[in-house]
């Protein structure tokens, strides 16, 4: 067999690498001369191989779809059926189109070889065979077999890891657009009132006070989201899955306002939290939830003039967790509405300057869309031009 696989560029070396034991294959006879069975049987169980038989093609094609062989050695010439008409239906069937199917026949003319090799069989040998030919051909045929079945396990396994790598950048890419969103928002109000201070030093002592302390306090907040989103975002599994744990819907607020208070301050907006729920904690991944959460009131912030005001309320309804973000902005007009949560507009529904010249996010509502779906919720707008807008969540309570 060596010489035959070097013959079609497969070296020693590589052959004795990848062994094969007769005892693991499985071996059809297709025949209709019963002496030939037994002689090809007593030949294949002398080097350990398992063979069953078929004297007929009928037979033959209902073997080779129960049993599954690993190789087929056909003849010809048979009563019912050719050996090239059932290569042909058994090539038809997809799991069964690459067991190698051997013509062993005495039709020795070039053109019935020809036919063998165009009906789909893989060798052809003369009768009467020599033994070590048609071992040598029959191990050669199954080394390949089993060589092209590991080369399919190894292109699945790299398209699989191909398909975790590619999980694996659009996690990264999500995981730095909410990063990104999150620090940007808070810093710009820190950065502001900072200014803001060193303009004004004759601020009151009492105002300037109050100013560190929200400086102070968005800072940690927002120092706690970096770590939250690094440390449960970067070591989940699957970035569409929830992190399910039972969460304090008060806190959860405080933190959002908390977070982006330097940004309402600077632009003097009223940020107000308000909390009408009946329960005091749920089943949420608190860290998609407060990135969501701080998308919306952020984005509304950046629509909303100064002198207006910004509210996010949290209530329970009917085993199911309403959050609302209302604004006094500028609103959408009609025609995003209908298009603010289609794959079509995606993060340009956000881009836009804000009332303050502000530049776009880069977190898109795709993402918050995304974070309530894995919650099984819904979320949607209602706005009007120049009167203000109202984001709605609605997540049904988990047990």
């Amino acid at each position: 067999m060596d010489t035959y696989l070097n013959q079609l560029g497969f070296h020693t070396r590589e052959v004795k690498q990848f062994h094969l034991s007769p005892s693991d294959f499985l071996i059809l006879i297709v025949d209709d001369t019963e002496a030939n069975i037994r002689l090809l049987s007593h030949v294949l169980r002398g080097e350990g191989f398992t063979p069953i038989v078929a004297f007929n093609g009928t037979d033959a094609i209902d073997l080779i779809q129960s049993r599954e062989p690993d190789l087929v050695l056909l003849d010809i010439m048979m009563p019912d059926m050719t050996g090239y008409e059932v290569c042909a239906e058994i090539n038809k069937i997809d799991k069964l189109k690459d067991i190698p199917i051997i013509f062993l026949s005495a039709l020795s003319e070039t053109r019935d070889k020809v036919e063998g090799f165009d009906v789909g069989g893989v060798d052809y040998i003369t009768k009467p065979f020599q033994k070590d030919e048609i071992l040598a051909r029959i191990r050669t045929h199954l080394f390949l077999s089993k060589l092209q079945k590991e080369r399919e396990i190894r292109i699945e396994e790299l398209k699989q890891r191909e398909l975790e790598l590619s999980e694996l950048n659009k996690k990264k890419d999500d995981l730095v657009r909410m990063v990104s969103h999150d620090i940007k928002n808070p810093l710009t109000g820190i950065v502001g009132l900072a200014n803001l201070l060193r303009q004004h030093p004759d601020f009151p002592e009492k105002d300037k006070v109050e100013m560190l302390n929200v400086m102070e306090q968005s800072g940690k907040k927002l120092l706690d989201i970096v770590e939250k989103v690094l440390d449960n975002e970067a070591n989940s599994k699957k970035i569409n899955e929830a992190n399910l744990s039972e969460t304090n819907l008060r806190e959860l607020g405080e933190r959002v306002i908390s977070v982006n208070g330097p940004k309402a301050i600077l632009k003097k907006i009223n940020l107000e939290f308000v909390f009408e729920s009946e329960i005091d904690t749920a089943l949420l991944d608190p860290v998609k939830m407060e990135i969501a959460l701080n998308n919306l009131v952020s984005n509304a912030l950046k629509f909303t003039p100064g002198q207006g005001s910004v509210k996010l309320v949290i209530n329970s309804k009917e085993n199911a967790l309403e959050f609302k973000v209302k604004d006094t902005g500028i609103g959408i007009p009609e025609i995003m509405v209908k298009k603010l949560f289609t794959e079509e507009n995606g993060e340009k529904s956000v881009s836009n300057v804000g009332t303050d010249g502000e530049l776009g996010t880069g977190l898109g509502l795709d993402v918050v869309q995304n974070y309530i779906n894995i919650h099984d919720g819904k979320i949607w707008v209602e706005s009007e031009e120049n009167v203000g807008t109202t984001f709605f969540i609605n997540i049904p309570l988990k047990k």
